[in-house]
């Protein structure tokens, strides 16, 4: 390979990981999660090539090696068995060639006879002129890779896209190969469909949806796959507020590349949900978000590092074609300390639940709502900050018509109110919290809406407070566990 400052490509993959292995000492643990994957040291942020291989589920990451700070893009690399342990490996790719001198950008991954493909866009910029180009690297072992010498395998956008032309996303239908492609032009953000029989050769198809004008100028990290007999299609918009990644239930037609959308909504209502990925090769459809977001200050840079993923969520389709988000079952093996309460009555009053100490472990809480019985407007559940007047909460307004969360009182990092609306179809209401050192996601209406965000309370203590406002709540349980490894 001709690669740049006349390094061996080994050599510089050896650079990167000596760099980040000495960074690790100088890592700061303030805001260090207890549960979610986060990069040994550095920067990290979208998820990349989630695939399942040779018994494991590879997780890819775009990685900055040298810095907390966003920079050259080259993609980290970690597996687990179970998404509760995780193995660090080597990084995987790194800018090398001039087509990716100046980045090794999202993409994904697909397991083709035997080999881990990998798909990525190679950037480089020339006298302030951006090009992106598509890339693949391959694998037999799943983690040392090669990349494609007839790289740049897509070198050139299409009519219908722009220069902002990336995060390939592979998949396979009937014995054919389909890409997905990020793009945009003239404000209107799109997804455009490229097609292959063994994926070197590609076949440019044509757009396979679009904005309204309403849903962001660059839809960027498209996902297409099937789920519960329909097509969903999932994009993360740019230039558009509040930024949130969005989804479409319809059909895909594979002989025309058009995508019909039934319906849209945001896939998560929080501030720090981006770049939503599934993996290839599993039966469930499980994803992964890069926790963080462009447009606000991360407390951690630091302490030499920046970045998280949520937790592993699964997506379904209901008999109803509503698409729900669950945690994943397996997240349970983390429940420790337990305590749980049955029919707790408030009537404009709270519950003060026992003092928990983030620094070791995490948080969950569910809570079980009799609204049959609950006449209060405004209830949820306050995360008190044990040494100072540091604060969020989570509730529900409009007699549960409204679940949101507050970060206004927080002790650091992004300050706001985040909501949703819920469906209110039963009887029952259920919250459940998930709570680490740096990070909250809430999940409700059966899945149906989601938030998460990252928060940086000043102290590791929290005090949970149930509350009710203007009326009774009825508790019917609640439940509480801390989690750690």
């Amino acid at each position: 390979m001709n690669t740049r400052n006349h390094l061996s490509y080994e050599s510089l993959l050896q650079r990167a990981d000596k760099s980040v292995s000495e960074a690790v000492a100088t890592v700061g643990k303030t805001y260090r999660l207890n549960y979610h994957f986060m990069p040994q040291a550095y920067w990290m942020n979208d998820p990349n090539g989630l695939v399942f291989f040779n018994g494991y589920y590879h997780v890819f990451y775009q990685h900055h090696p040298y810095s907390s700070e966003w920079g050259s893009m080259h993609w980290g690399h970690a597996r687990t068995k179970d998404f509760i342990d995780w193995e660090h490996l080597p990084i995987s790719l790194a800018p090398s060639e001039d087509y990716d001198a100046d980045g090794c950008l999202s993409g994904s991954a697909v397991v083709g006879n035997g080999v881990l493909h990998l798909f990525y866009t190679g950037q480089r910029v020339v006298d302030g002129k951006t090009t992106q180009v598509q890339c693949r690297a391959t694998s037999l072992d799943g983690v040392n890779f090669v990349k494609d010498r007839r790289n740049p395998l897509i070198s050139d956008y299409p009519p219908e896209g722009s220069p902002d032309f990336r995060d390939p996303k592979v998949w396979e239908h009937s014995g054919v190969w389909f890409m997905a492609l990020a793009s945009g032009k003239d404000g209107i953000g799109k997804v455009l469909l490229y097609k292959s029989r063994d994926l070197s050769q590609w076949e440019y198809v044509g757009v396979l949806a679009q904005s309204d004008g309403t849903q962001g100028t660059v839809w960027e990290c498209p996902d297409v796959f099937s789920l519960g007999g329909k097509h969903v299609l999932v994009v993360s918009p740019i230039g558009r507020e509040p930024r949130r990644v969005i989804y479409f239930v319809g059909t895909l037609d594979y002989e025309s590349g058009r995508f019909t959308a039934d319906y849209s909504k945001e896939l998560d209502h929080g501030p720090d949900f981006y770049a939503a990925q599934s993996f290839f090769g599993t039966e469930r459809r499980l994803i992964l978000a890069w926790m963080d977001a462009w447009d606000v200050d991360i407390p951690s840079k630091k302490d030499n590092w920046a970045g998280a993923f949520t937790i592993p969520r699964e997506l379904v389709l209901d008999a109803n074609g509503c698409l729900r988000i669950h945690p994943l079952p397996e997240l349970r093996r983390l429940r420790k300390e337990h305590f749980s309460a049955t029919s707790i009555l408030l009537d404009g009053n709270e519950k003060k639940l026992a003092a928990f100490d983030l620094k070791e472990a995490g948080l969950e809480i569910i809570l079980q709502l009799d609204m049959e019985k609950t006449t209060a407007s405004h209830f949820g559940i306050v995360f008190a900050d044990a040494q100072s007047s540091s604060q969020f909460s989570v509730g529900f307004k409009e007699k549960g018509k409204k679940l949101y969360l507050d970060t206004n009182d927080v002790g650091s990092g992004r300050k706001g109110i985040f909501s949703a609306t819920l469906s209110l179809q039963e009887d029952r209401l259920e919250l459940r919290i998930f709570v680490d050192r740096s990070s909250i996601e809430i999940f409700s209406d059966n899945g149906a809406v989601s938030l998460t965000s990252r928060t940086y309370p000043s102290s590791h203590t929290l005090i949970p407070h149930v509350f009710a406002v203007d009326g009774k709540l009825e508790v019917a349980s609640i439940e509480r566990w801390s989690l750690a490894k």
